[in-house]
């Protein structure tokens, strides 16, 4: 029943989430000047959001503590943020198999057969499963019980967390992970640091630039920090990546090599990064039926991916 009410408040727009957090300096730069960005996300929920004046990160504020960030990913993300229980929907796999195999054409011009690959957030497996029919040798690392089980079901090794020791790997990907991470720079550090020399680490995260949506539309309690280019660079950069000129880039998606290369925070960022965000009142937005044909597309999308084999 605990489940349920908790599940249900997340439901209830207006009201905050149920979590206290903390106050932070930004996980990227220090810095702790910040601007305003939302007081409220998708769900119309109240949830303060700034942008890192430092070096124009963007952040939940105040930030959820580790523990109650873990409470969150153990008992409820999956509903909550995806409306999905412990088995993956046909919408879900359809779009991570079209995902998976992208991701392998763009790496196979440097991975030959027998390559080491670790995904980092390796969800239910369809990369990992795509790899392995490449010939590489893949391992995964899924926190998410039920989705790291589907994954061990379709044959391919899983972890729950980075095993001690591992690696080194020729190449680490991570697809819509860091967004999700208290503390990206750290986690970003680790997985450097087990990819073997001219090894490539592959990094996509949601695009937080310019686009026509409500600044509130694009934010949920799951993702606790956002980027753009400019930010997800300067994350690489202070884990001694760069970006490698092999593989084409698409804003947010990137695939970087180990480089000496300065970590250099511009704070002219932020300024530029709030005015890519449309900022339109809540109440305005639900009154004028703004959310109606969005939504629309949405379920529609929803439906057509539920049914596409």
């Amino acid at each position: 029943m605990a489940h349920l009410a908790r599940l249900a408040a997340g439901f209830i727009p207006f009201t905050p989430y149920p979590y206290r957090g903390r106050h932070e300096p930004c996980a990227l730069c220090g810095g702790a000047e910040t601007l305003p960005l939302s007081a409220h996300d998708r769900r119309l929920k109240r949830l303060g959001t700034v942008i890192c004046a430092g070096c124009g990160l963007i952040r939940t504020d105040p930030m959820p503590t580790e523990e109650e960030l873990a409470e969150y990913y153990r008992h409820h993300y999956r509903m909550d943020y995806q409306l999905v229980g412990t088995k993956p929907p046909r919408r879900h796999l359809v779009r991570t198999r079209a995902e998976a195999a992208r991701r392998v054409a763009l790496l196979a011009p440097v991975l030959g057969p027998g390559a080491r690959v670790l995904d980092y957030g390796s969800g239910s497996g369809e990369f990992l499963q795509a790899g392995a029919a490449a010939g590489w040798a893949m391992e995964g690392v899924e926190p998410g019980e039920a989705y790291a089980a589907h994954a061990r079901r379709l044959g391919v090794t899983v972890h729950a967390a980075l095993p001690e020791g591992a690696g080194p790997y020729d190449a680490i990907t991570s697809h819509h992970v860091f967004e999700h991470l208290r503390d990206p720079l750290a986690v970003l550090r680790r997985l450097a640091a087990v990819l073997k020399p001219g090894g490539v680490l592959y990094l996509s995260v949601p695009d937080m630039g310019p686009n026509p949506r409500p600044a509130f539309d694009r934010l949920h309690f799951a993702h606790v920090h956002g980027f753009v280019p400019e930010t997800l660079d300067l994350l690489a950069a202070g884990a001694g990546l760069a970006p490698d000129p092999r593989f084409p880039r698409e804003r947010t998606t990137c695939v970087y090599r180990p480089a000496e290369v300065a970590f250099r925070p511009d704070p002219t960022l932020a300024p530029r990064v709030r005015a890519g965000f449309r900022m339109v009142d809540p109440i305005r937005h639900v009154l004028t039926l703004g959310w109606l044909a969005p939504g629309l597309r949405r379920l529609s999308r929803d439906l057509r991916d539920s049914f596409r084999r």
